[in-house]
């Protein structure tokens, strides 16, 4: 299989560099005991490392180097511009700075990942999920450390939630399934699923395996047409036995937790984390501003919840009564823009790292409906970018044909 941009120097260090910065957010030396004013937030220092090495590597991108598909990441950027500019109609007591850097801090992580898939896409996605998977153990052995557990006994690590917990353990699953196939089938890859499975549980994120179970349709639908029971019985039954023993060895770790917070609270209960009300209140708010909605952070100025509920926790619904109508129709006109671009990629060309970056950013897509706001919905833009903008076929240079293997939802 020849790469299309094999004539050229590989990206490398950025990479690593892009990725630390993406998975850090907001994180700040405050959490370490530091108090540095202007590079306290870490984005400051990482931000400004990540353009002067794009400048140093400008060169070797190349000044003809074109992009395919490139058209998609505009709609991005215009639903981007356009919160930042409804700061102007937001209510006076709206905090509205620091989300507008984080509007700013998400469409900067776009344009260096635009940069890089228009360099070399498919080198950049095999990094960038090589990388998620050593996150994804990097996290769960810290969480099991019993470093960083919420108060509750939720796991987390590294200072982030239970719910950005969960995202890198089932990011950790699918880079497994991506190794797996890319590796020609050697079944160790797949060993780690149970492990992240049981850390994805363990947080305690009902939003997550929500999220998880979507993913898991699309793919189930995608792929279904292809499956052959003689080629998943093997995986299949090495991840039964190994999920068995798990459980076995570890389940009662967490198994009254499980019970409480999935079964009792869930299905008893109907606890929703007040998700029902923030809900009602992002529609309420919708129907009275329907055409730009109240502005950032119009929502929590508004509804006045309380600090613990300062946003929506869904995407959609955070747009839609922040930035009304327009807002969710530059929304939808994004998500279109890279689905459009993604499909228009010829199938045999359309590599695995593509199809595994794309899943990986339909599962962020689809944890973004119950929790996070507009910052943590950066690694969705930025994995869906990845997976629909790829470097332009020199006229007359073989097309690049696309290994297909049944056994990964990445062959969709």
């Amino acid at each position: 299989m020849t790469s299309l941009t094999d004539d050229r120097p590989h990206p490398g260090g950025v990479v690593v560099l892009a990725f630390i910065a993406t998975l850090a957010g907001r994180f700040t030396l405050t959490r370490l005991g530091l108090d540095v004013p202007v590079i306290n937030d870490v984005r400051v220092l990482l931000y400004l490392l990540l353009i002067l090495c794009l400048l140093l590597e400008s060169h070797r991108i190349g000044r003809t180097a074109a992009a395919a598909g490139g058209y998609a990441v505009l709609p991005v950027f215009g639903l981007l511009g356009y919160q930042i500019l409804s700061a102007s109609w937001a209510p006076s007591n709206a905090v509205t700075g620091p989300m507008i850097g984080d509007l700013a801090a998400t469409a900067f992580l776009i344009l260096v990942y635009y940069f890089l898939a228009r360099w070399d896409r498919d080198h950049v996605t095999r990094m960038t999920l090589h990388l998620f998977h050593g996150a994804a153990w990097v996290y769960f052995l810290a969480a099991a450390s019993g470093r960083g557990h919420a108060s509750n006994g939720r796991w987390a690590a590294l200072g982030g939630g239970p719910n950005v917990f969960v995202r890198v353990m089932i990011l950790g699953c699918i880079t497994s399934l991506f190794l797996y196939v890319r590796s020609g089938q050697k079944i160790y890859w797949l060993a780690p699923i149970p492990a992240f499975m049981f850390g994805a549980l363990a947080s305690g994120s009902r939003g997550g395996m929500a999220a998880l179970g979507i993913t898991g349709a699309i793919a189930l639908l995608a792929i279904r047409p292809r499956l052959r029971w003689n080629t998943i019985a093997k995986p299949l039954g090495f991840l039964v036995v190994l999920s068995i023993m798990v459980a076995l060895t570890a389940g009662p770790i967490i198994a009254d937790f499980v019970q409480t917070r999935f079964v009792e609270a869930t299905v008893g209960q109907g606890y929703t984390s007040d998700r029902d009300v923030l809900f009602a209140w992002a529609l309420r708010l919708f129907w009275q501003r329907p055409l730009l909605g109240t502005g950032i952070n119009g929502f929590h100025a508004i509804a006045n919840l309380g600090e613990g509920e300062r946003y929506v926790h869904n995407l959609p619904l955070s747009v839609a009564a922040e930035g009304g109508f327009v807002g969710l129709s530059l929304l939808g006109l994004a998500w279109l823009g890279l689905w459009h671009a993604y499909i228009r990629t010829p199938l045999v060309e359309r590599s695995l790292e593509a199809r595994s970056s794309a899943y990986c950013g339909i599962f962020i897509g689809a944890s973004c409906l119950f929790s996070g706001d507009y910052f943590d919905a950066r690694m969705m833009w930025i994995m869906l970018v990845l997976a629909a903008v790829r470097p332009a076929r020199v006229p007359g240079q073989p097309a690049r044909v696309a290994a297909v293997n049944p056994l990964s939802p990445a062959s969709a």
